[in-house]
């Protein structure tokens, strides 16, 4: 039974973290689910329901926490701190890369440090910076974004070129390798467990349903402005919870007609702005992601950049590097191939019918 729960525990930590529910704050959620399965005897499929089902209640029962969140469970300072960690996971392997070459000190030039800098910007800009606005909701400023990112690279190249490349100074190699270091740890280490996760007790029967209420009025109630309060649930509904833009108008001026109809302002008749968005956003049947959050687009981008990593090996004349990165590109050109024109006629087929537990499936 305890294996059984194991693998229940397992997804439905990963359908917590998804809604952004993380580590220590699931933690007591999982607990009292455990207690529950060794005191009932049960499948925790049967008493608890799936790992999705039940990440979906939890959610449920603290709204206001889920409100601050994207359809990808994240805020805005999630997506920062992911853009943040990106680059200190590459500081680590370009540090080792250049103490094997570089040696225990590292040369300054102005071309070489400034340039740096500017490539650092530019990721963090072009990985971070559109989801974090689309949590915020502004889903124009997204767009916008991918524009500074360009701007960016070609400030890079430029620094890298025509920089002068004398050096000026030079610093322990082993820095960039700490730093890198410290940053990931900082960026992965556990928060601080709650005294009190939101939305636990509700799950089982008892206490209040949310404990996240406490934000601040300016942040949940929205401009004081009516037409500020209106512009500003557009963006929510199409930067963070994913509302074609086209319908997002529609549903504006829906609620523009009900505070009309009803002779309020928007903050007296939706008190929490955010929640009364993510409510009318879950009630929508079409919910279509930013192209560049689609896994055909990141699936691109892998594509690109192993394209250009064969390229320039080849070019450096290390063979090796050539030909592992052509064999990788082949093999992922074709899966990718295959998950955009279905090319396996087998996926179209209906199969047995399947157990809906695990502990029906360890029985076959």
């Amino acid at each position: 039974m305890m294996k059984t729960f194991d693998r229940w525990e397992f997804r439905a930590r990963i359908a917590l973290g998804d809604r952004g529910i993380e580590y220590h704050e699931a933690s007591p959620l999982i607990d009292d689910a455990r207690a529950h399965v060794e005191e009932s005897g049960t499948d925790p499929w049967q008493s608890l329901g799936s790992p999705e089902e039940f990440a979906a209640e939890v959610a449920a029962a603290r709204p206001a926490t889920q409100a601050r969140r994207d359809t990808q469970g994240r805020t805005s300072a999630d997506h920062l701190s992911n853009g943040l960690f990106l680059l200190a996971v590459n500081g680590v392997p370009a540090s080792l890369v250049a103490i094997g070459v570089r040696g225990l000190m590292l040369p300054l030039t102005v071309s070489g440090t400034l340039g740096t800098v500017l490539l650092m910007a530019t990721m963090l800009v072009l990985v971070a910076a559109p989801g974090a606005l689309r949590a915020a909701g502004r889903p124009r400023l997204a767009n916008g974004s991918f524009a500074a990112a360009a701007m960016l690279f070609v400030a890079t190249v430029a620094t890298f070129a025509w920089l002068p490349r004398e050096r000026f100074g030079a610093i322990p190699t082993l820095v960039p390798l700490v730093v890198s270091l410290a940053l990931c740890w900082l960026l992965t280490r556990p928060a601080r467990a709650p005294k009190q996760a939101a939305g636990h007790q509700a799950v089982f029967g008892s206490g209040p349903a949310d404990l996240a209420r406490s934000g601040s009025s300016a942040d949940t109630a929205g401009p004081a402005e009516p037409e500020a309060w209106f512009a500003r649930l557009h963006g929510l509904l199409a930067g963070r919870f994913d509302v074609p833009a086209d319908r997002a108008t529609d549903l504006v001026e829906q609620a523009r007609a009900h505070v009309t109809a009803a002779g309020t302002t928007p903050r007296e008749e939706f008190p929490s702005l955010a929640e009364y968005a993510r409510d009318l956003a879950e009630q929508e049947p079409e919910r279509r992601a930013a192209w560049w959050r689609r896994p055909a687009a990141a699936r691109f981008a892998v594509l690109f950049w192993l394209a250009v990593y064969t390229v320039s090996a080849a070019i450096d004349g290390v063979w090796w590097q050539t030909i592992t990165g052509a064999v990788t590109l082949a093999c992922l050109a074709l899966a990718f191939r295959e998950s955009l024109f279905g090319t396996d006629s087998r996926a179209t087929q209906p199969g047995p019918s399947q157990p809906d537990s695990e502990e029906a499936r360890d029985t076959i």
